[in-house]
């Protein structure tokens, strides 16, 4: 009888063992798990950073930004993920400094500070089709003046006097002009280059579109 109690009593301590034994294996693992998801929500708030600052560069630049090319894109290992918010912090960090770079070259430029091409971009005529209604309204004339490598808003006017959504117009250092992220025309310093006809999606700093611009433009490049 004796023996049977302490028979009993090891069973019972075992299983108390072996149940807490699970109870901190779980713990464990679901540690474990909340720290690859924190780990994943970093790497992707840091991929979307470097893309944003990557389009920014190639539209500014003219240059391709390359991110973590031999690190996998997906992955659940948390020391695979922790080498690619490294790789991902050190471009975001890079492509930042590169850009306050420009941005300096820009402000002196535009004080005859520095050489750089000049652009006077105009609209001829052309009109604005709002997304979901048919008809167009004509646009005013215009203009905006950008320095090589700049970024500038372009607010646009119809003739009633509708003040449109602005535009972000871009210089690059190559001398490609972008409108609204879209790659308009390829210029030259010291060539001539005619009026021409576009069309340009608008976004007006939204995710979706709000519209369509049909232009005349009249670009001035100016060494």
């Amino acid at each position: 009888m004796k023996y049977k109690f302490k028979k009993g009593a090891f069973t019972l301590l075992l299983a108390g063992l072996l149940s807490a034994c699970a109870s901190q294996g779980n713990v464990q693992v679901k540690a474990d798990q909340n720290s690859v998801e924190a780990l994943q929500q970093t790497r992707s708030e840091l991929q979307l950073t470097f893309a944003h600052l990557s389009e920014l560069w190639w539209q500014r630049a003219g240059e391709l930004s390359t991110g973590a090319s031999d690190l996998p894109l997906i992955s659940n290992d948390a020391a695979t993920i922790t080498e690619i918010n490294r790789v991902l912090t050190s471009k975001n960090t890079e492509l930042t400094q590169k850009l306050a770079q420009l941005n300096q070259k820009v402000e002196l430029r535009k004080r005859n500070e520095l050489e750089g091409t000049k652009l006077k971009l105009a609209i001829k005529y052309g009109g604005f089709k709002a997304k979901n209604q048919g008809k167009s309204q004509a646009l005013a004339t215009s203009h905006i003046n950008l320095v090589q490598g700049e970024t500038q808003l372009w607010r646009v006017v119809t003739k009633k006097g509708l003040v449109l959504p602005e535009m972000k117009v871009t210089l690059s250092e190559k001398n490609d002009l972008f409108i609204e992220g879209q790659l308009i025309s390829q210029l030259q310093a010291g060539d001539y280059f005619p009026s021409f006809i576009t069309s340009v999606t608008v976004y007006g700093q939204q995710i979706y579109a709000v519209g369509q611009l049909d232009m005349m433009l009249v670009p001035e490049l100016s060494p």
